[in-house]
């Protein structure tokens, strides 16, 4: 009776903890890799997102690490982004201070109370690449690729 007992409990167990840990498959992804860089300097910090150019739902982001390198994600469960042609959108942001002696007034005594006053963050890269466009137009292919260069100009 205990053996019956204590097996149909582990299976239980079992088909619960099989049953509560799957994740959905969605659709294949590849690694997609590459580099951010802006006059020929690498970007660190760059948020780069790839949004499909036939308009469906899959897209994919990074974060650009010291050396300007990025690895895609479409979803936050596995790596990888999904297999298409993409156009980037890239943006850095960085917060805006503003330095005592450059303030009037009120806004200037609040301010002298820290060594800064923090106004927001501000997107620091060309805003040309804020929007998806053909400039900036890549394919991943199915088998991958660890070659993107989104070699970006200030002007």
């Amino acid at each position: 009776m205990i053996t019956r007992c204590g097996k149909a409990i582990g299976c239980l167990t079992l088909t619960f903890l099989i049953g509560c840990s799957q994740v959905p498959d969605g659709p294949a992804t590849v690694d997609a890799e590459g580099v951010v860089t802006l006059d020929g300097t690498p970007v660190a910090g760059a948020a780069v997102v790839f949004v499909a150019a036939d308009g469906s739902s899959n897209s994919a982001s990074a974060l650009s690490d010291p050396q300007g390198k990025f690895s895609l994600n479409a979803f936050d469960y596995k790596t990888g982004a999904v297999p298409g042609i993409y156009r980037a959108i890239v943006t850095k942001n960085e917060e805006v201070t503003t330095a005592e002696g450059q303030l009037e007034g009120e806004e200037a005594e609040h301010a002298a109370e820290g060594d800064s006053q923090q106004l927001g963050v501000k997107n620091v890269m060309p805003s040309k690449y804020q929007q998806p466009s053909a400039e900036l137009e890549f394919t991943i292919p199915e088998s991958g690729t660890k070659d993107l260069k989104l070699d970006l100009t200030s002007n």
